[in-house]
C-alpha cells in the first residue's frame, strides 16, 4: 500500500499488487513453457506441466486485487474501490463514521510478521474493524500509512 495523494481536501491510499501479479504470471509462463517444450519433444508428461501452469492463473484471480481508498473531505465520504480480474465493487461510508486507522499484524509459523492497515468504525451499521486489503504483507510502511490516515482524519475534524 502507498499514499498516492495527500491534500487537505483529499487523501488517496492505494494497493496495487504488481509484485505478486508478476510473479504469478511468471510462474504460469514458466510451467506452460516447460510443459510445451516437453510435449513438443514427444513426451505426454508435458501435458501435466501445462495443466499445472493454470494453478498460478487461479491464484492470480484471488491475489490480484487492486484497492483504492479515497478520503474525500469536501463530500464527507470515504470511498473504497476494489477491482479484480472479473469485476469490482465500491463501498461508501460517511467520513465521520471512521474513528481511526490501525495496523493489524499476523504472525507466520516461521516467526515472521506481516501487516495490513484497517479502519475502525466504532458504531453504526458498519461498526467494527475493516481492513483496507484482505491479505497481509510486509512490502510497505503500514505504520506510516496508518499514521498518515490518522493525521488526515484529525485535520478533517
Amino acid at each position: 500500500m502507498k499514499v498516492t495523494r495527500n491534500l487537505p481536501e483529499q487523501l488517496i491510499v492505494e494497493n496495487r499488487p504488481w509484485v505478486v501479479s508478476l510473479a504469478l504470471v511468471g510462474g504460469w509462463l514458466l510451467f506452460f513453457g516447460i510443459g510445451l517444450s516437453i510435449l513438443l519433444s514427444g513426451q505426454a508428461m508435458g501435458l501435466i506441466f501445462m495443466a499445472a501452469s493454470f494453478i498460478p492463473v487461479v491464484l492470480l484471480y484471488f491475489f490480484a486485487r487492486r484497492t483504492q481508498a479515497l478520503f474525500l473531505r469536501s463530500e464527507g465520504k470515504l470511498v473504497i474501490r476494489r477491482k479484480t480480474l472479473l469485476g469490482g465493487s465500491v463501498v461508501e461510508h460517511q467520513l465521520h463514521e471512521v474513528q481511526n486507522a490501525i495496523v493489524q499484524a499476523s504472525h507466520t509459523k516461521k516467526g515472521g510478521t506481516t501487516y495490513r492497515v484497517a479502519l475502525v468504525f466504532p458504531e453504526g451499521q458498519s461498526a467494527g474493524i475493516h481492513p483496507l486489503v484482505f491479505a497481509y504483507d510486509n512490502f510497505s510502511d503500514h505504520h506510516g500509512i496508518a499514521d498518515t490516515i490518522n493525521q488526515w482524519l484529525t485535520q478533517a475534524s
